[in-house]
């Protein structure tokens, strides 16, 4: 009798090991830092998927930096986005060399969350030349690019700011939950530019997208000659807030 109540609780501590390791693995992919340094392809092609629309994958990993171009005079699109589909809460880091685009053309380099199951959510940085008069509201200079902060849904709101071009800089977004919805922050080369407390509901889970697309609202005039862009890294880690 001893020995049958020995192997009962030995079975009953296995099956309650196995249940909490299991939800232990599920918080732990909710919750796992990334990094992503674009010097491995392996590791590139075990991390990303193309997700360009109707355009050409023209993107490629060089001098440990991946490389997006889009074509002239297109409507390209050309997108990278993150196999994992699980981010939350936590700081997103983008390090991207910002090249000296043609002044008001329609291009546009994307440092973006998205999601788009049974409803659409959006949080992104558009950064271009931009269109004449979005230019002059904010005084920019001729060597600075702009730089569009976004939330797409719940609510809309957009603002915009400086970056210098033909250098590199790190783009910023903070996820907070604040009391069941996302407040979300946007920083430029570490300067909070932007704070919004969203609508969106802090258990909404995003993929990550790096692109460069031939935006016609980016811009007054259609692209002239081939672009490019360089991500030189990518970072995830979770705040736990």
């Amino acid at each position: 009798m001893k020995t049958k109540i020995r192997c009962f609780l030995l079975l009953v501590s296995i099956i309650t090991f196995s249940n909490c390791g299991s939800i232990n693995t599920l918080f732990m992919k909710s919750t796992t830092p990334f990094l992503d340094n674009f010097d491995d392809k392996t590791k590139f092609e075990n991390n990303w998927i193309d997700n360009s629309w109707k355009s050409p994958a023209s993107y490629s990993l060089e001098n440990k930096q991946l490389k997006i171009t889009t074509r002239a005079n297109s409507i390209d699109r050309v997108k990278v986005r993150s196999k994992r589909k699980n981010f939350t809460t936590g700081i997103y880091k983008w390090r991207i060399f910002v090249p000296k685009f043609k002044l008001y053309e329609q291009v546009s380099i994307g440092a973006f969350l998205y999601h788009n199951q049974k409803e659409e959510f959006e949080f992104d940085f558009e950064i271009g030349s931009g269109q004449k008069l979005d230019r002059e509201k904010i005084n920019l200079k001729a060597d600075e690019g702009i730089v569009y902060c976004v939330s797409q849904f719940s609510p809309s709101s957009s603002s915009h700011f400086a970056v210098k071009m033909d250098t590199y800089s790190e783009f910023k977004m903070e996820l907070i939950d604040v009391d069941g919805f996302y407040l979300v922050k946007w920083y430029i080369n570490n300067q909070l530019v932007k704070t919004l407390q969203t609508k969106v509901k802090s258990n909404i889970k995003f993929k990550v997208h790096n692109s460069l697309e031939n935006l016609h609202f980016m811009g007054d005039v259609k692209t002239t000659s081939e672009n490019y862009v360089l991500f030189d890294s990518f970072s995830y880690e979770t705040n736990l807030q």
